[in-house]
This record gives C-alpha cells, structure tokens and sequence, in this order.
C-alpha cells in the first residue's frame, strides 16, 4: 500500500476544509443558522466522517466565523482601494460608497450560484454574532477611516444617532444584497453595479438627512 506523503495530506485536509465551509455556508444561507446542525453539514457535503467539521473547526459559531475569514480579505481588499481613492474627496458621496461598494463588489465577483449575502442576513439575524463581518481583523480597519469620514459630513449627530444610522445603513446594505442574490439565484439577471449605485445612494441620503 502506497504511503500517502504529507504534502498530500494537507492538500486533501484543505479540500475538506474548503468543502465543508462552502456547504455550511449554503445550508446556513437557505435554512438559517440554528436550524442547521453540523452532522446535517457533513452528511450534504457527502463527508464519511461526521466528526468531521467538529475536527476542523470546533463548534457552530467557530464555523460561522471560518466562512467569514474565507470572504472578509477580499471584501477588505476592495474597501482599501476606494478609501485610499477617496481620501481627499470633497463629496460625502464618494465616502458612503466606501462602505457600500466593497462589499456589493465582493459579491458581484461570486458568480452564479452563491450564497454569502443570504449567509450574512442569517448571521445579521442573529444577535450572538453581534457585528459579524464588520469585527474581522483585517476589515475592521479600513471601515473605520470610511465612517470616520463620512459621519464627519454631520457633525452636530450625536454618537447615539450615528450608532442608529450606520445600523440602518448596514441592515439595508445586508438585506438588499441577500435579496438580490437569491433573485440570482432564480435565474433573474442581477446589475450589481446598479445595484453598488442605488445602495449608494440611498445610504448617503440616509447620512445626509436632517433632522426636524
């Protein structure tokens, strides 16, 4: 019997791995996420050993959390190339977009099927997972220049405001996008760059509105 070499090995650990991530992001995203247990992710994902996402993850909320390291890097990659374009921008517009677009981007790029936009709405659904995406190490960051820059177009909102506002904005962003892609999903052509535009717009909007 041939000895199997260790390149192989984590070669076929990482195919696992790769499987098991984008099968629990799929049945979280159509079932949600406590209806989906990680026996019921092994079994879809046609894995022999049902200890299997236990093994390489841990528990539920470690495999939420190992679905969002596979995206957040390029969703970040994204929002560092429109901050850095947008540093001296005069126009809160180019700001909200900052927010806005990488992650509309990010799942424009995903092809048809995907499943991550209605993964998010889940995991925004659920308030054990608090800020999801946006606590990432490597996002985190470069989202905090942006709403930096874009709350500093109101400065007399109060913090509390604010924390209300970018809920919003990050809810309609969220939700609009899981909409979108389940339309994909349908068959339904989807215009993401429309799609990044009107979402754009309406958030400065929200931003920019006065208060009575």
């Amino acid at each position: 019997m041939a000895v199997m070499s260790a390149d192989t090995r984590r070669t076929r650990a990482g195919d696992t791995r790769a499987l098991l991530l984008r099968t629990a992001e799929r049945l979280y995203a159509e079932r949600g996420l406590a209806a989906v247990s990680l026996r019921q992710i092994v079994e879809a994902a046609g894995v022999g050993n049902n200890s299997a996402l236990a093994y390489h993850f841990g528990a539920r909320p470690d495999v939420v959390h190992a679905i969002g390291e596979v995206h957040a890097p390029g969703i970040a990659a994204h929002a560092r190339t429109l901050v850095a374009a947008s540093r001296d921008a005069g126009d809160p517009r180019e700001h909200v977009a900052c927010l806005v677009l990488p992650y509309v981007r990010h799942l424009a790029g995903l092809g048809v099927p995907s499943w991550f936009a209605r993964f998010t709405a889940q995991v925004a659904a659920d308030p054990s997972f608090g800020d999801g995406l946006h606590s990432h190490a490597e996002l985190a960051p470069v989202l905090e220049v942006a709403s930096t820059r874009v709350w500093a177009h109101m400065p007399r909102l109060s913090p509390a405001e604010i924390t209300l506002r970018t809920s919003m904005l990050r809810q309609g962003l969220i939700h609009t996008c899981a909409q979108q892609e389940a339309l994909a999903a349908a068959g339904t052509p989807v215009d993401w760059d429309r799609v990044g535009s009107a979402l754009t717009d309406a958030a400065t909007g929200l931003v920019l509105a006065s208060r009575a």
